[in-house]
This record gives C-alpha cells, sequence and structure tokens, in this order.
C-alpha cells in the first residue's frame, strides 16, 4: 500500500513540477500528459505556507458538487487540500483574506486552519475534484465547522 502511495505521489508531484516548467501537453510512454495550473504552488489560497501532516499518511480523493445557488457551511481544513475545478466557477470567501474565484480547469491548496465558504454563484453545477493529504486516522479530512469569517 505504502509502495502504491509513493508511486501516485511521486507522478502526481512529477505533474505539478512539470506545470511550474511548462504549460504544453508532453508525451511521455504514450501518454499524453498535460500539467494543471495550480495557483501559487508552494502556498494556499490565501497565501501561506502548508504543511504536510505528521503521521502515516493516506490520499483521500473526493469529487464534490455544488448545485447552482448553493454555498458550503463556514469550515476550515487541518489538513492540505489540492483542489481542482472540474466544471462551473466556485467562489471562495476567506474572510478579512479576500475573495477568491477558481474556473473549470484552475487548481489551487484550499487554506489550512483559517475559515471560509465555498459559493456557486453561477447555473451550472461546481464539480471540484478534492485530493486530500490527511493522516490515517479517522476523520483527519473531514472539515471542522467554524462561526463565520475570519
Amino acid at each position: 500500500m505504502i509502495r502504491m502511495l509513493s508511486r501516485v505521489l511521486g507522478l502526481f508531484i512529477w505533474a505539478i513540477s512539470a506545470g511550474a516548467q511548462a504549460h504544453d501537453a508532453e508525451v511521455y510512454a504514450n501518454i499524453i500528459v498535460k500539467p494543471i495550473e495550480i495557483h501559487e504552488q508552494s502556498a494556499t489560497a490565501t497565501g501561506d505556507k502548508y504543511r504536510y501532516p505528521s503521521g502515516e499518511p493516506v490520499l483521500l480523493a473526493y469529487r464534490i458538487v455544488l448545485k447552482p445557488g448553493t454555498k458550503t457551511s463556514w469550515h476550515k481544513h487541518s489538513v492540505p487540500l489540492f483542489a481542482y475545478v472540474m466544471s462551473g466557477a466556485l467562489e471562495i470567501d476567506y474572510g478579512s483574506k479576500g475573495i477568491k474565484k477558481f474556473e473549470k480547469g484552475e487548481g489551487f491548496v484550499e487554506a489550512l486552519d483559517w475559515c471560509h465558504q465555498g459559493r456557486n454563484l453561477g447555473e451550472e453545477d461546481v464539480i471540484v475534484l478534492g485530493l486530500y493529504l490527511a493522516q490515517d486516522t479517522p476523520d483527519s479530512a473531514k472539515p471542522a465547522n467554524c462561526d463565520g469569517p475570519q
């Protein structure tokens, strides 16, 4: 399991680093590899440095759907979350750190330990691939509720 996790993480890191060097698709072993643009690769969407959790690592992937006109509760994450917008446009209110908009084809590292709220202001579903770099403990990727913006 750890060996497979290392391979998947290695390919993911290779794709990210390729994105920092070039934005064109490349052919690798008869596979087309196109880097995903990541806003601030070494920082979260709010500009803060992120850290990997201690303990036994686990990758958790989720397909997150926000219907038109919906919003998330105010919440925060305790582990790094790479988010890739597969469709629609996602607006995130970070309170005193501003409002950011991420559209289809964009990726970002979500804020850590900072209350925020996501919104779908468009007319189509927002679909996000969420990849949590979590700990192998119950609920390590589960967001914590917040009272509101910071």
